[in-house]
């Protein structure tokens, strides 16, 4: 079964789309150009392993240890950006870029707001706009809640936990409310609440313009096919907002 991936507007409009089972290598628009922060995580990776294979130039973004991003196409580059403050660096790195997937989450080595995606929204948006970049993917999880709504009892539970489980899921709901407020109004954004998983399976996600009500699976999809799916959508922009709204992808 396919994941789902759903978006709600602050009207809740209601557009629903049935489940397509079509191979993620049917042929479809693709951008020249994608600039992937988080680029040595696992989505990271299968994001570029979709860039090689389609001949898509790549700007791997990582925070260190730029040796993690092998087989690197000659027009393609691995950027080393320590903090998520630096406008300046995330300005030169989103240079030439279509778009922009921050593929990110909280690690070990993530232990500064520098490395928070919440903390630094408008230092991203600013340095986008500033290299002439105006979209944007936010990766996020099934678990958080819509924007100005409690926290789910899930969301809650796991930010107890220690470590980078209970601060991975404080940071999710971070985004998710930030988005709420007007982060990333200036630009065309969709927040993907994303089940990926390396052994999953190689087929297009369920996709709906609705926040909740679509039947979904818990059966991932890989990292492959999801970021197939967010590369295609940079063309289609099917689920793209410039206003205070969110979508989501579901587990």
């Amino acid at each position: 079964m396919p994941v789902n991936r759903q978006e709600c507007s602050p009207n809740h409009h209601k557009v629903s789309r049935m489940p397509t089972r079509s191979s993620v290598n049917v042929s479809r628009p693709l951008p020249r150009h994608v600039a992937v922060i988080g680029a040595a995580g696992g989505l990271g990776q299968g994001i570029l392993s979709v860039c090689r294979g389609e001949n898509i130039d790549f700007t791997a973004i990582v925070r260190s240890r730029p040796e993690r991003v092998t087989d690197v196409p000659g027009k393609s580059r691995v950027v080393v950006v320590a903090s998520l403050a630096d406008r300046a660096a995330l300005t030169a790195a989103f240079s030439g870029a279509d778009t922009v997937i921050a593929a990110i989450g909280v690690t070990r080595a993530s232990n500064d707001r520098s490395a928070l995606l919440s903390a630094n929204m408008a230092t991203v948006e600013a340095s986008m706009t500033a290299s002439g970049v105006d979209r944007i993917f936010v990766i996020n999880t099934l678990l958080a809640a819509a924007p100005g709504k409690s926290a789910s009892h899930a969301m809650r539970f796991f930010s107890w936990f220690p470590g980078t489980i209970g601060r991975g899921a404080a940071e999710q709901q971070a985004v998710v409310n930030a988005l709420g407020r007007g982060a990333f109004s200036t630009l065309r954004w969709t927040l993907v609440r994303a089940g990926v998983n390396s052994r999953g399976k190689d087929e297009r996600p369920v996709a709906s313009a609705e926040w909740d009500g679509t039947l979904n699976s818990w059966w991932p999809v890989s990292y492959r096919a999801m970021g197939r799916w967010m590369l295609e959508e940079h063309v289609a922009n099917e689920f793209v907002r410039a206003a205070p709204v969110v979508s989501r992808r579901r587990k």
